[in-house]
């Protein structure tokens, strides 16, 4: 528990401390030389696991196997319901996943400095890109963006 406090303790100080402190950007401007819608597919889960859930349904089937049989037989089927329900309960709730269509947009820009970048960012549908465009390009540390020039 304290180690979690600590953490986020930390955490709280590291992005107020950034906060204050301001970002900067690097600017440059260039020309689209390329540009490529990517569309890729990702599944979420939508409630996450719940274990409780995967205990009463582990708890249901041992019920329901112990009433089958005898002595050791009984034994088995107790145990292979509650691992039968167990089994069930967590394919359900990964069957409670959904999928979205995620699309990027792919551009390859030469700055002008005479740089060429490759730029993958999240596509926006108000925003297109076309061969010759002008655009602005910030770079704030490991993060680049591309939008159009003003």
């Amino acid at each position: 528990m304290k180690k979690r406090a600590f953490i986020g303790a930390s955490l709280l100080i590291l992005t107020t401390s950034s906060a204050m402190a301001g970002t900067s950007a690097q600017v440059e401007y260039g020309t689209v030389q390329e540009s490529h819608l990517i569309t890729s597919s990702s599944t979420s889960t939508h409630h996450g696991a719940r274990p409780l859930r995967t205990i009463g349904a582990a708890a249901l089937g041992a019920a329901a196997g112990s009433q089958i049989g005898g002595g050791s037989g009984q034994t088995i089927a107790t145990v292979t319901g509650a691992v039968a329900g167990a089994e069930l309960s967590r394919r359900r709730q990964g069957d409670q996943g959904s999928t979205q269509t995620v699309q990027s947009v792919e551009l390859q820009v030469k700055t002008d400095g005479g740089k060429l970048l490759s730029v993958v960012q999240p596509s926006d549908p108000k925003l297109s890109f076309n061969k010759g465009d002008r655009v602005r390009i910030l770079t704030s540390g490991s993060d680049t963006s591309v939008d159009k020039s003003l």
